[in-house]
C-alpha cells in the first residue's frame, strides 16, 4: 500500500490550505475553537464526574496546595504537547520513514512530514493518533481518582481535548469536505491539500 510520494504525481492541483501561521484569520479559529472544545470538556467531565458520581469535590485543593497544583498542571500540559506532537511523528516516521520536522510558533505546536505527499489514509492515521491515544489515556483518570489528582487530570483531558482542534479540523476536511483522489503535504503548520483532476 503506498503511504506517500516523493513528488506530486500528474494530476494533482492545489485545492485548499490551512496555515496556522501566515492566515491569522485561521490561527485564531483554530485557537478560539481548541478555547471552546477546552471549555466544553471542562464542563462535560466535572458535570459527570462530581455531578453524577458523587456530587462532591471534596479534598480537591486547598490554599497551601494551589501552587504545587499549578506547577503540577503546568508541567502535565508541557509534558503533553510534547508527547502529542511525537505520536504524529511516530505515526508520520512508522508509515513514511521520512524526516520529521518540529516546532512551536505564536499560534500551535507542530509535527510535519514536510518533503513528501501522504495519502488521505496515512494523514488520518497521523492526525488522529494523539486524539485517540490520549482520550483513552486520560479520560478514565478523571473517574479513577479522588481530589486534587482527579481535578488535574479532567484539566489536561479538557486541555488535549482543546488541543487537538487542528487535528479534528483537519480530519473534518479529509472525510466530509475534499472528495477524491488526495494527497497531502504536512509542513506541520500547514497542511496543503491537492485534489486529483478528473479526465473529462
Amino acid at each position: 500500500m503506498i503511504h506517500f510520494y516523493r513528488e506530486l504525481p500528474e494530476g494533482y492541483a492545489l485545492v485548499r490550505e490551512v496555515d496556522a501561521i501566515q492566515n491569522k484569520k485561521i490561527a485564531i479559529g483554530m485557537n478560539i475553537a481548541a478555547l471552546v472544545l477546552m471549555l466544553a470538556a471542562l464542563a462535560a467531565g466535572f458535570w459527570l464526574r462530581f455531578g453524577v458520581m458523587d456530587g462532591t469535590i471534596e479534598g480537591t485543593l486547598d490554599l497551601p496546595h494551589t501552587w504545587p497544583f499549578l506547577l503540577s498542571y503546568l508541567g502535565s500540559m508541557l509534558l503533553y504537547m510534547v508527547l502529542h506532537e511525537l505520536l504524529h511523528g511516530v505515526v508520520y516516521k512508522a508509515l513514511t520513514g521520512e524526516k520529521l520536522t518540529f516546532g512551536l510558533s505564536w499560534s500551535c505546536a507542530y509535527c510535519g512530514v514536510p518533503h513528501i505527499y501522504v495519502t488521505r489514509r496515512t494523514a488520518l492515521l497521523a492526525l488522529l493518533a494523539p486524539f485517540t491515544v490520549f482520550t483513552v489515556l486520560l479520560l478514565p483518570l478523571i473517574f479513577v481518582w479522588n481530589g486534587a489528582p482527579a481535578i488535574l487530570s479532567l484539566l489536561l483531558f479538557a486541555t488535549h481535548f482543546g488541543g487537538c482542534a487542528g487535528d479534528l479540523y483537519v480530519t473534518y476536511l479529509l472525510l466530509f469536505r475534499l472528495k477524491g483522489e488526495l494527497l497531502m503535504q504536512d509542513t506541520g503548520p500547514k497542511q496543503s491539500f491537492y485534489l486529483k483532476k478528473s479526465e473529462e
